[in-house]
């Protein structure tokens, strides 16, 4: 009769967390060992050393990351952040290179593979995060109130507004020219807030990047997210920027802009390309 573990294991591949330095492997016995649960709980955390890298690892089933469970939020959710919590703990002890979620290598033999083929851009990439984290800025806006202080401020809305007809039948067509006039002004005054925003806080960063808006339904808040960007910051850079948040956050408080600062995270949005098709 066929061993089951031996045809799991078989059907196995070795999933990379992140890339780090050496003196991760000092973090108590916490990291690699059983400790700390991967996003395979019934395999352990290891590490692979490469010269002066190590990629942290655990093995998992490849089935497991079917288009199916990658498809499904509450499978992602549960295994992603386990993911997010090897690294974590990993950057405790050392600068890290963080690896996107589901990235599977075959066979140890290609995991070295990679590992040489781009040690010189691991390496530096790794000095050049030392003692650096990422940090998110979220800007959520009460639509609102932003349209009725824009609207306000806007003299072209206010002459159309003061031309408006008494006449039921043409009121109702101005008013919707007047509508679309408004969302315009709207969208121009946002697009100058977020490069306002941008500059003023990219300054006071090392890195920085913009990142994609996400609807309602993926924040969770009825507000509306208008800006959206990560920065790399360190302990000297870090209480100069959130000065300049607070004083962005003062700047803009009167349409209804709120700002949300959260971090710090191991820098996903700040690591050298190194992406390639898994073997």
């Amino acid at each position: 009769m066929a061993d089951p573990h031996a045809e799991a294991t078989a059907l196995t591949g070795i999933y990379l967390y992140c890339l780090a330095r050496p003196q991760c492997l000092a973090l108590d016995q916490s990291l690699v060992g059983p400790a700390l649960a991967g996003v395979d709980e019934r395999f352990p955390i290891t590490a692979v050393v490469a010269d002066k890298v190590v990629a942290v690892v655990s093995e998992v089933v490849i089935a497991d990351f079917s288009e199916q469970n990658l498809q499904t939020l509450s499978w992602i959710g549960e295994h992603a952040t386990r993911h997010e919590e090897v690294v974590a703990r990993t950057m405790a002890a050392s600068p890290v290179l963080p690896v996107k979620f589901g990235t599977i290598y075959r066979s140890h033999d290609s995991l070295m593979a990679f590992l040489q083929r781009h040690s010189g851009a691991i390496e530096s990439g790794l000095d050049t995060l030392i003692d650096k984290s990422e940090w998110s800025v979220k800007g959520y806006l009460l639509e609102d109130n932003a349209r009725q202080i824009i609207a306000s401020e806007d003299a072209q809305v206010q002459s159309c507004r003061a031309a408006l007809s008494q006449s039921p039948g043409l009121r109702y067509l101005q008013q919707k020219q007047l509508d679309t006039r408004i969302e315009t002004a709207l969208e121009a005054g946002l697009e100058r807030v977020n490069q306002d925003l941008m500059h003023s806080l990219q300054l006071r960063s090392i890195d920085a990047t913009t990142l994609r808006l996400h609807a309602s339904n993926v924040t969770g808040r009825p507000e509306r997210m208008v800006f959206n960007a990560a920065f790399l910051l360190d302990v000297e850079t870090l209480p100069d920027f959130r000065v300049a948040l607070a004083e962005q956050q003062d700047a803009y408080q009167t349409i209804g802009l709120a700002m949300e600062l959260r971090g710090p995270w191991p820098p996903y949005n700040f690591c050298p390309d190194l992406s390639e098709s898994q073997a």
